[in-house]
């Protein structure tokens, strides 16, 4: 028994006439009888009561026909499913993502999948850029965004995003009345900063911003969330720089001043295994990641 022989006798049951089902087979009549009659025999049962005036299903046939359909309505899905994976548009892709890229790049990310028809189930983690590269090579993930300083050579990249920096302070600190701030004004200020043991491209990006810009930075409190920054900063135990994409929920009791981009900036990189030959990874990369280019982010 094979599906062809299954359509076979679908078609039959439903026309109840093996001349009209033939004609929607496209073939004669004496080959179709002779498939029904082989199906019969290596089921060992009757399916249809025929004579001159009249084709019937027995019991034993109607109850073959509703599990004939499911059957082809299986192999039909099974065949969809298998050509959608070959051309990348099913599976479930694997992605670690920098928290500053969430809010940015997420949503035009997640949109791109849609757009391509892809029926991918995208599973989402937030991970350190040094833990995506490491889960990339330990195969944990698929796809990776992180900052662009962290260092990957076996690893392709594609940029993503760019955005500047964003110093925070409380309301009440001396400097929240300027109508604008550069990074030479917080020369003397003590800041809370990421622990570079958690967040390294982020710590290192802002220690070589203050030293391009003549200072060094007083760091003296650190944290691993910037929502610990935040309120680290509205307690009054020094300000923050950190990404602008951050700084947007910064919440209340605090003032946020966009940095100009000469403070330096934030890129952000997707990242992936070149020698996995996955159809729907490389859907993405060769469809999707070309589409989210990379402009300079605010913290609006």
């Amino acid at each position: 028994m094979d599906l062809r022989q299954l359509r076979y006798f679908v078609t039959v049951a439903e026309e109840l006439n093996f001349s009209r089902a033939a004609l929607r087979l496209h073939m004669s009549q004496p080959p179709l009888s002779h498939q029904i009659k082989m199906l019969e025999d290596e089921l060992g049962i009757v399916l249809l009561e025929r004579n001159r005036r009249e084709v019937k299903l027995t019991a034993a046939g109607r109850t073959f026909l509703h599990d004939s359909r499911a059957l082809l309505d299986q192999a039909q899905v099974a065949l969809q499913r298998a050509r959608l994976s070959g051309q990348g548009r099913t599976g479930t892709l694997r992605v670690g993502m920098a928290t500053s890229a969430i809010d940015r790049v997420l949503p035009a990310f997640l949109a791109g999948v849609r757009e391509r028809g892809a029926q991918a189930q995208v599973v989402l983690t937030d991970m350190g850029s040094e833990d995506q590269v490491r889960a990339l090579t330990q195969d944990r993930i698929d796809l990776g965004f992180v900052h662009a300083r962290v260092v990957a050579k076996a690893l392709a990249r594609r940029p993503v995003h760019i955005e500047g920096l964003a110093v925070v302070l409380p309301e009440g600190h001396a400097l929240a009345g300027r109508s604008a701030l550069g990074l030479l004004d917080l020369a003397e200020e003590p800041m809370v900063t990421f622990s570079r043991e958690h967040r390294s491209a982020l710590f290192d990006s802002l220690v070589a911003a203050c030293m391009n810009a003549g200072f060094s930075p007083r760091l003296v409190h650190v944290a691993r969330h910037p929502m610990s920054m935040f309120q680290m900063v509205r307690q009054g135990l020094g300000i923050c720089v950190v990404p602008a994409s951050y700084a947007s929920a910064a919440g209340k009791g605090l003032c946020v001043f966009a940095l100009p981009p000469e403070a330096g900036v934030i890129q952000i990189d997707a990242v992936w295994r070149p020698d996995i030959t996955s159809p729907l990874l490389q859907e993405v990369v060769d469809v999707v990641l070309p589409d989210l280019v990379p402009t300079m982010g605010s913290s609006n």
